[in-house]
Formats: C-alpha cells, sequence, structure tokens
C-alpha cells in the first residue's frame, strides 16, 4: 500500500482510498487521475475572477503571482486548483486550499458499487431541450455548416433532475471513481457570487472526464484529444466491431483530424520537440470509445506553465467546434441554456509550473436536491440529428450509472 504525505501541512500519512473515504463537508475539492489523487480541505486564498472583457490570459500570471506569495520560505510550492467556466456564464473559481494531500491513483481491483438507494419514482425528469429539439438544433447546425465557413460545432443537450432530498455526493464520487479509473475524476464545491469565493454556495460540480486537455511535468507535456465516438455494447465481441468501424469512420476521423491538428499548431511554436502519432487509437471509458491521439513534446521556455497551456488550447474544437469564433456563435444561438464549467477545465498548477487540466465533460452540477447532467456531440458534415441524439443519449450513461438511474436513458434517447 503507497502512503502519502500532505503537500502542504503536517497531517497523518493517508493512501489513495483513505483520500476518497476523507471526503467530507470540509472538503474543497477531489481530483482522482489516472496517475494521482489530489483532496483539497479548505480555501486559503482565492484568485479573483476576471470581470468580463478581460482577457484569460491574464490569469497564468496572476495565478503563478498568487502561488508565490503563499509559499514559504523553505517550503514545498503551493497548489493553486479549481474549474475555468467554458464561458462567461459563471465565474472563474480557483484556489489556493488550507491543506492538500496526494497520494497516487485509486489501485485497481473488485469494482465497488454503492447502492444510491434512488428509485424512479424519486426522480423528476426534464430534458433541455426535449430529444426533438435537439434534432432541430443538429439540423440548424448542419445548415450553418453548409452554408459558411463553419466545419464543426458541438452541440449539448441536459437533463434536469430532482429529487425529495439532498444528494448525498459520497457514493456518487465513490461509485465515479471506481467505474472511472483511467479518467479525471472531479468534485469541486462552487463559491458564493456574493461572498467573492471565500465561502462555498450549495452548488457542487461533479463528473468523471476521460479527457485530458494538457499536463506539464517539467519540461515535458502531454495532451490527449477526443473527437470520434461510439457506444460500447457490453459485449467484447460487438465492442470489437465497434471499434473498428470507428476507426474506418471518415465522419468521425475527419472529426478527429481537425481537433487534433488545431492542438498541434497550438503547442508547436511552444514546444522545441512534439510527436504526433499519424493515426488515432481508441480509448474505452465505462459506456464509450472515442478516438485518441496522445501528443507529447518538450517546451521551449521553463516560464510556460501548465494553466498558461491549457488557456492557449481552451476550448478545443473537440468541445466547442472549428472555427472557434463562429462555433461559439453557433452554440450561443441553438442551445437553450448557459454551460457554465460543462465543457470548461478542471485541474489544478503548483508554483514550479507543472499541473494537469482536464475537459469538464461526462458532468453535472448539482444544487441540493437538484441535479443538471450534461452532454454534447460534435455536429460536422455528414452527421445525422438521429446519431448525434443516441450519442449524447450515450454520454448520460456515466452520470446515471453512478446514480443508479441508468434506466432513464430509455427515456432521455
Amino acid at each position: 500500500m503507497s502512503t502519502i504525505s500532505p503537500l502542504n501541512c503536517p497531517n497523518p500519512l493517508m493512501d489513495a482510498r483513505q483520500l476518497l473515504d476523507a471526503y467530507n463537508d470540509q472538503t474543497s475539492c477531489f481530483f482522482a487521475t489516472p496517475a494521482q489523487t489530489l483532496l483539497a480541505q479548505g480555501i486559503r486564498a482565492v484568485l479573483p475572477s476576471p470581470q468580463r472583457g478581460i482577457p484569460r490570459q491574464e490569469l497564468p500570471r496572476q495565478a503563478m503571482d498568487l502561488l508565490a506569495k503563499q509559499t514559504g520560505s523553505g517550503s514545498l510550492p503551493a497548489t493553486l486548483i479549481g474549474a475555468i467556466p467554458f464561458d462567461d456564464s459563471a465565474a472563474v473559481h480557483l484556489f489556493v486550499p488550507e491543506q492538500i494531500y496526494q497520494a497516487g491513483p485509486i489501485e485497481k481491483g473488485r469494482t465497488v458499487f454503492k447502492s444510491t438507494g434512488l428509485s424512479p419514482n424519486q426522480c423528476a425528469l426534464q430534458m433541455v431541450p426535449e430529444p426533438a429539439g435537439y434534432m432541430q438544433g443538429v439540423d440548424k447546425a448542419l445548415n450553418q455548416i453548409q452554408h459558411s465557413e463553419l466545419q464543426k460545432v458541438v452541440l449539448s443537450r441536459s437533463l434536469e433532475l430532482s429529487f425529495p432530498e439532498s444528494l448525498d455526493l459520497s457514493w456518487l464520487l465513490t461509485n465515479l471513481v471506481h467505474h472511472n479509473r483511467y479518467g479525471y475524476t472531479y468534485l469541486l464545491h462552487l463559491p458564493s457570487p456574493s461572498l467573492l469565493g471565500l465561502e462555498r454556495s450549495c452548488k457542487t460540480l461533479i463528473g468523471a472526464s476521460p479527457e485530458l486537455l494538457i499536463r506539464r511535468r517539467g519540461m515535458q507535456v502531454e495532451a490527449n484529444p477526443l473527437a470520434g465516438s461510439a457506444p460500447r455494447s457490453g459485449d467484447l465481441a460487438t465492442d470489437r466491431l465497434r471499434a473498428q468501424e470507428l476507426l474506418n469512420s471518415d465522419k468521425d476521423r475527419r472529426e478527429h483530424v481537425l481537433v487534433v491538428d488545431t492542438i498541434s499548431e497550438m503547442l508547436r511554436p511552444l514546444c522545441s520537440e512534439l510527436d504526433i502519432p499519424s493515426s488515432p487509437c481508441i480509448l474505452q471509458t465505462d459506456s464509450m470509445m472515442h478516438l485518441s491521439t496522445c501528443l507529447r513534446g518538450t517546451l521551449r521556455d521553463a516560464s510556460c506553465c501548465a494553466l498558461s497551456l491549457a488557456l492557449e488550447l481552451h476550448p478545443t474544437p473537440a468541445v466547442c467546434g472549428y472555427p472557434s469564433q463562429g462555433a461559439y456563435a453557433a452554440i450561443h444561438e441553438i442551445e437553450p441554456f448557459a454551460r457554465r464549467y460543462f465543457t470548461g477545465i478542471v485541474g489544478w498548477v503548483n508554483g514550479q509550473g507543472d499541473g494537469e487540466w482536464a475537459v469538464t465533460i461526462r458532468c453535472g452540477e448539482t444544487d441540493g436536491s437538484c441535479l443538471r447532467l450534461y452532454a454534447g456531440a460534435g455536429i460536422v458534415a455528414g452527421s445525422t440529428a438521429e446519431k448525434e441524439l443516441a450519442e449524447t443519449s450515450a454520454k448520460f450513461r456515466t452520470m446515471l450509472k453512478a446514480l443508479g438511474l441508468e434506466h432513464l436513458l430509455e427515456v432521455a434517447a
């Protein structure tokens, strides 16, 4: 059993499962990746959210200044952790925790599923938009792609779930961690706008993303964009066939190449070396399979921190579209809700510039007894409304399975 020391406090040693079990009312953030597990308690300092109209590119400099002030003489570098929304519909929430603990990844072993005790009769469901409305939106996006410079638009929809009592986030987090060991499972308590982030509201962001936006370790960087998807069936032979069909799909390969080429163009000037595989592989989650390309590079400039890299890349065509400005406009025109933190980024950066940022997908935002889930699909020439609707339904499975409400997929499809 591996043990760890807290990064900035003298508390007892813990292992990764202990960090998961240690989630409580004082937890400000939990972030589990294929390489490590982080648990943050309390909030020591908050990075002010930029006002509307001020470029987010100012954040990295402000972040490193704050981290330098929070790192005492001779102590380990402080860590900034939190989330950045997709657009201005929510505030940037980045903070230095009072205490942060680090361990290795959650160990593989027998899958444990904690019963939620929820039944269909206890859950009220509202779809925004309704399936027919989503398909109309896809057709509208396809029309724009046909008659403009747009090549891709990512359109999403949401499921709004209401329960008679507040959700127990500890078992939801546990189920997400155990069913998504190769992804990025996160829980982040969101701030109260009136209190400048110093006190949490009752809103919480929770999810299990398969997609790494960027990781920096020293001068080495890694990005793992995903684009082009198919649902898993639960049958090994069928999944092998679906994986091969996905690899051979012209529509999905075009969608994937667009994302990889865009990220490559952004990283190339920042790297002295950049390795880009010639073809994608398949990355599988508990419910989906994706075309995946892992880019690895060596930075030219040691002052380029993980947060700076993340903001350079975000939002990628995998969650927004291409060109980004036109895709933004189409999303805000067609989608009938604000994305907030969905398709934003969640992660951390430390005073040395190292860090890890995941794309905020396969997620939901809870407000006590209400939970809004999100899922999206990339629309390109050759997409069909029916298939894109089915893809979003399949992506809801990650959260619905963790809730013990997988049966709602039949209603949402």
